[in-house]
């Protein structure tokens, strides 16, 4: 019995050097340090971020940040491929929008819920009512909300600018950028009219896409109606006009739709009732029934219309004006802006050197 009990005691030693893992044991193999430093030598490396990965921060405005997921938030709704010049150039305009936003909070300038409401029934009554306003959402890919956020957004730099004009006036300190007046003289209405007299001439035109199926013969022709019609089909259910006409159409203006901005001139070699389709029936957006019109049986969608009649000088007044109060408000919007990069933490510091 008691053989036994410096056996255990011996057991018992060597579970306690086993488990107490100290590293200067001199039970630890001495090659083990080695073996590690040589595997840690052989690991691949991590492969670098790319620079326009959808990850991380991408700006810093004060106390606020913008990620790179953000900015591809923004540009979802985009179908074409984007570019990484494209990505920054969105980059720079959220910055730019927190920069106002933020300068509006901090001036105590607000949009309210009523005035909103005003303005966005002004924009439908301008578009021709509600229709037409929907339409123009649906091309610019927008929802109602977000319409309306814009709108807000919109106003609500607008009024930042009227606010600093007015301190300028009343308390100019270090904080007001030398905004312009954004009201528009006579004198200036009539020299921008002297020197850009061609822009009010009368004009007439249209842009168009175009499917165009041509025949030689009697048999052809009938063939290439049955086809028209199914085509026709098709693009009620959903189908992609342009696609159609590049897959279908012999005719290369028609493959390539180069029917932009045409005169009636522009399409002497159309037949009289197509001129009279594309000029003053089809609504802007239709698409016409099938067309036969000399050997080519088509289908036409009207993209714009433009007819405008010779303007005089007091007739295109609320015109002129309005574009020299754009100009004005860019002008305002570039100079407020550079002075609130210059008076942020912003980052990257050189966002806007390439503008």
């Amino acid at each position: 019995m008691t053989r036994g009990i410096p056996a255990l005691a011996a057991v018992l030693a060597l579970g306690a050097c086993s488990s107490g893992a100290s590293p200067k044991s001199e039970m630890a193999p001495a090659r083990e340090p080695a073996v590690a430093v040589r595997e840690e030598r052989v690991r691949p490396a991590p492969e670098p971020l790319k620079v326009d990965a959808d990850q991380g921060i991408a700006a810093r405005v004060n106390n606020e940040i913008v990620t790179w997921k953000d900015v591809g938030d923004s540009l979802s709704k985009v179908k074409a491929a984007i570019s990484p010049e494209l990505r920054r150039q969105t980059l720079r305009q959220m910055v730019e929008e927190r920069l106002f936003l933020q300068a509006a909070r901090k001036n105590g300038v607000a949009v309210g819920e009523q005035e909103l409401d005003d303005a966005v029934r002004r924009d439908i009554k301008t578009y021709g009512g509600e229709e037409e306003y929907e339409r123009w959402l649906r091309l610019r890919n927008l929802t109602k909300t977000e319409a309306r956020e814009e709108k807000r957004k919109t106003i609500l730099i607008y009024k930042l600018y009227r606010h600093i004009i007015q301190k300028s006036f009343q308390q100019p300190d270090a904080t007001t950028p030398g905004l312009l007046v954004d009201s528009v003289a006579p004198v200036e209405v009539a020299e921008f009219y002297e020197k850009n007299k061609g822009r009010f001439q009368a004009i007439e035109n249209v842009t168009f896409s175009r499917i165009a199926l041509q025949f030689a013969n009697p048999g052809e022709k009938e063939a290439k109606y049955a086809l028209a019609l199914s085509i026709l089909r098709h693009l009620d259910e959903g189908g992609d006009f342009v696609m159609m006409s590049i897959h279908h159409s012999a005719i290369r203006m028609a493959r390539d739709q180069e029917y932009r901005n045409k005169s009636r001139k522009d399409l002497d070699g159309f037949a009289p009732a197509t001129l009279a389709l594309l000029f003053e029936t089809l609504k802007v957006g239709e698409t016409s029934e099938v067309v036969e019109d000399g050997q080519t049986w088509n289908i036409f969608r009207l993209e714009k219309r433009i007819h405008q009649r010779e303007e005089s000088a007091a007739e295109a007044e609320p015109k002129i004006r309005a574009t020299l109060e754009s100009e004005k408000r860019e002008e305002n919007r570039r100079k407020l802006r550079d002075r609130l990069v210059r008076d942020a933490y912003l980052w990257p510091s050189d966002l806007f050197d390439e503008e």
